[in-house]
């Protein structure tokens, strides 16, 4: 008689709180969408004429080297854009590969 009395004092506090569990947990679980559905607006570069838009530093079209390197634009179209810092290494083999064809020539 005891436990049958337990059992059904236990199942009636249970179906008095498992509802409100279970709205609290759908109510975390909206907020919580809600917070990670912002839409994060990225920020806006300024992109400053001549420089790098993502270290800043001067392109390569703007330097004296450049200017006293005619025709490179021929060989490699997207040479005045390239970036100082960014792309070092392939400002130094477009230099050296000008070099070796103005030595053939």
């Amino acid at each position: 008689m005891h436990l049958e009395q337990a059992l059904a004092t236990l199942a009636s506090r249970v179906t008095q709180h498992v509802p409100l569990a279970l709205m609290g947990l759908v109510l975390v679980v909206g907020a919580a969408v809600c917070l990670c559905e912002k839409v994060h607006t990225p920020s806006r570069w300024v992109v400053r004429k001549g420089a790098c838009p993502c270290c800043g530093s001067a392109l390569f079209g703007t330097t004296s080297v450049y200017q006293h390197l005619p025709g490179l634009d021929r060989i490699c179209p997207e040479s005045p854009y390239l970036c100082l810092t960014c792309d070092g290494i392939k400002i130094a083999a477009l230099q050296r590969h000008y070099r070796a064809d103005r030595v053939d020539e």
